[in-house]
């Protein structure tokens, strides 16, 4: 009956959509892109009916969908049939309105299709089946049976994807799970079962099987054919049929499924098909036995060799680093870029959490043999026996004891770097040696005397030098010899640096990161380095606003306003010629003190693409919405000392995603987020506000809030009641606002109904 119903509501959705698609005029590409979602989203529940995959869970998230953006379409129709019948009264707020409502629609449609793909991404699962997950969660409810529950399999299996699962499963499991005791299970997954049975002799232990060639088949349909049937893809019989001859070879793992379909799916000529169902073949018969393992890997070398030149190079380079290691992707463009593999490019904080195990064993193997990189460890003297053939050569965990003159060899190096140090000592004799290096990454290093070597200006043809977090309080003017950086990051140790003007002639200069403190009286001469485009720590007591100017390619800059000769009408019009900015940092903080009078510096920000704010200003008056960014996404205000609420200004700015209000941003006793602010946003920071005593967060408000940090506002009376509407919000941290708070939130306590459907809350 719930299927029936389900499928009925999804169905009146879809019928909506398309007999009111006239009048969404200004919303076409909004409305196709959930039209295409929700015909997406049929098929995917017609399939899952018919075999079987639902669950409970995922019809009710779907049904509250349906309803969700029924309410949105009915309600905008309704508001444009009241809007024609009153004629043409009060047409300017009328006009006003209409646009603040338009963009609210625009967000709401593009925030229900969001909802939809994590639906169908979900209803994919990759070969993890429901009735495993079932079972698993049974053992982990079973006071009875063992604390530790151990995944075993073959790499490949779906062991990780199958304990995410597990995790992230139903709520009442997690609440269900509190109740036994804290620390009492442990979910453990291992290639090995032994791994498991040393911890618990007695441990529980589940083996997933191997999808079945049906399961299989729709599991790499739906990767390799994502679009179905649609005007722009229509699949071929003989490609089909190709299809399921290829994932013969792939032995049911759904890694090797997965890493095949993401090949194939960007195959979209019946030739091309052909050539990789022809080289499969060769991969699987030109290894040793035939087994699931062997499976995988082959699987993984052929999407390898179809990769083109470029992008073979960029996966090697991951070899470089240590398992389980957080590789930042925009210092890894750069070191693509400094290597002429590729140009770098903005990603914006992003990095690599997780690489598959079995994809780092790929991509050691081929780097092995292409003899792309030599890796030693910190205190190892394996290099000193044998010499490095490689260019490149990477130093895992260095400490004081290793001796880089004797361990590093190779005068033809062109790449050294130093991963997870703990302090090693440079010397001026390296820098001698190794006059071709591209590549240089001397972080946390220790030279003499504080003092980076005037040798290192012998290093001409270098392109990347990073000297973060090292023991340096001098820089020699010999620096100014590197006329090829593309990076330069001298955001050292020491808090003051002597610096001299070496900048002028890097012409090629795409990163820089100036040190915290400059010691020496000098002016910084920038005007040269237009091809910027990131620019930290940057003063206005060594460096010119007026060099920003010609610097057109920033994305990222951070600026600190020191003296009276910059004001913020003279930086606003520097920044105004800045097309690409992107991330924007203003520091010019009253230290120590608060200013006697309320004198305040108004600025407007005529960034268009500014999407990243973080100010450091004292003004007492907010600006209203129209100076911000229209598509600004993340705010964060410290030390403003605001007189009045900030947020009925913030809440329209609807593109806001993210919320900081930090120490003496406002010093005002009374917050109000009204219903319909803050359509989009997802984090909410609020921390040492002195003067909040009431803060009321009205039902509608921030719809899609997922995570919320109340810290040190001392004197806040109790946590909004509003939040109890919230029903996105998963994570609620409390933290240094008292005992009774804490008592207020326990499972007794009178605010306990506010946050009693928040997975995951914690106070202290």
């Amino acid at each position: 009956m719930a299927e029936t119903l389900l499928s009925f509501g999804v169905e009146r959705l879809w019928n909506l959509l398309v007999r009111e698609s006239e009048r969404f005029q200004g919303f076409n590409e909004q409305l196709n892109v959930l039209k295409n979602d929700m015909k997406m989203l049929r098929c995917f529940l017609e399939d899952a009916y018919a075999k079987k995959h639902t669950s409970a869970m995922m019809e009710n998230i779907i049904k509250e969908i349906v309803l969700d953006a029924e309410d949105m379409v009915e309600t905008f129709l309704l508001k444009e049939e009241l809007k024609n019948t009153r004629g043409i009264k009060n047409s300017a707020r009328k006009f006003s309105c209409s646009i603040f409502e338009h963009r609210g629609l625009a967000f709401s449609m593009e925030a229900i299709s969001k909802r939809i793909s994590k639906v169908i991404r979900d209803m994919m699962c990759h070969g993890v089946q429901q009735k495993n997950v079932e079972i698993l969660v049974g053992y982990l409810l079973d006071e009875d049976s063992s604390p530790v529950v151990s995944i075993t399999g073959m790499g490949g299996i779906g062991k990780t994807t199958l304990a995410r699962k597990v995790y992230n499963h139903q709520i009442d499991y997690k609440k269900s799970l509190s109740k036994i005791g804290v620390g009492c299970k442990v979910l453990h997954t291992s290639r090995n079962e032994g791994v498991a049975l040393h911890a618990d002799r007695q441990c529980v232990t589940f083996k997933p099987k191997c999808l079945t060639f049906e399961e299989s088949w729709d599991l790499f349909q739906r990767i390799a054919f994502p679009m179905k049937d649609t005007s722009e893809f229509k699949i071929d019989e003989e490609m089909k049929e190709m299809g399921k001859q290829m994932i013969k070879h792939c032995g049911g793992l759904p890694l090797a499924l997965k890493v095949l379909g993401g090949l194939l799916a960007a195959q979209y000529t019946l030739c091309e098909w052909k050539k990789i169902y022809e080289n499969i073949g060769s991969y699987i018969v030109g290894g040793t036995s035939f087994n699931e393992r062997n499976v995988v890997y082959h699987v993984l070398y052929l999407s390898f060799e179809e990769l083109p030149a470029y992008l073979k190079h960029c996966f090697l380079y991951l070899a470089h680093f240590p398992e389980d290691y957080k590789i930042d992707v925009e210092d890894l463009s750069y070191y693509w870029a400094a290597e002429g593999i590729q140009r770098p490019r903005y990603y914006a904080g992003a990095s690599i959490r997780e690489l598959h195990d079995m994809m780092r064993e790929v991509c050691l193997l081929k780097a092995e043999e292409e003899d792309f990189v030599e890796i030693i460890q910190g205190t190892s003297t394996a290099n000193s026996k044998s010499s490095c053939k490689s260019r490149r050569l990477v130093v895992h965990k260095p400490d004081e004891t290793f001796n880089v003159d004797t361990e590093v060899k190779n005068p033809s190096l062109r790449t050294l770097l130093f991963i997870k140090c703990r302090g090693w000592r440079g010397t001026s004799l390296f820098f001698t040696r190794h006059k071709l290096m591209r590549v240089l990454d001397l972080s946390r290093v220790k030279f003499e005397g504080w003092k980076v070597p005037s040798s290192i200006g012998k290093l001409i043809h270098l392109r990347y030098l990073s000297l973060f977090c090292a023991s340096v309080n001098r820089l020699p003017s010999s620096m100014r010899n590197m006329k090829q950086l593309l990076y330069l990051n001298l955001e050292v140790h020491s808090n003051r640096v002597y610096m001299p003007n070496i900048l002028k002639e890097m012409r090629e200069l795409v990163y820089l990161h100036f040190p915290l403190e400059i010691k020496n009286k000098v002016k910084m001469e920038l005007g040269n380095l237009v091809k910027l485009e990131t620019l930290e720590n940057f003063s206005t007591e060594h460096g010119s606003v007026d060099d920003l100017r010609g610097m057109t390619r920033l994305k990222t800059l951070s600026i600190y306003i020191r003296g009276k000769k910059c004001n913020m009408e003279t930086l606003s019009s520097s920044l105004s010629k800045l097309p690409h900015l992107e991330n924007l940092t203003i520091d010019k903080r009253i230290w120590y003190a608060l200013p006697n009078d309320d004198k305040e510096e108004g600025f407007f920000l005529d960034c268009i693409h500014l999407k990243k704010l973080k100010l450091y200003i004292y003004m007492p008056k907010f600006p209203d919405e129209q100076q911000f960014p229209f598509h600004l996404t993340t705010i964060s205000l410290t030390e403003c000392c605001l007189k009045e609420d900030p947020m009925p200004v913030l809440e329209k700015l609807l593109h806001l995603k993210e919320v900081s209000l930090l120490y003496r941003s406002f010093r005002g006793r009374r917050m109000v987020c009204s219903r319909g602010g803050f359509p989009q946003l997802q984090m909410l920071r609020i921390r040492k506000l002195e003067e909040l005593e009431d803060w009321i967060v009205e039902e509608g408000s921030m719809p899609f809030l997922y995570t919320l940090e109340i810290d040190a506002c001392k004197k806040l009376k109790e946590i909004p009641e509003g939040l109890r509407f919230i029903t996105y919000l998963e994570d609620l941290s409390v933290t240094y606002m008292g005992e009774q708070w804490g008592k207020r939130l326990l499972e007794e306590g009178e605010d306990y109904h506010k946050i009693q459907h928040i997975p995951s809350v914690e106070f202290y």
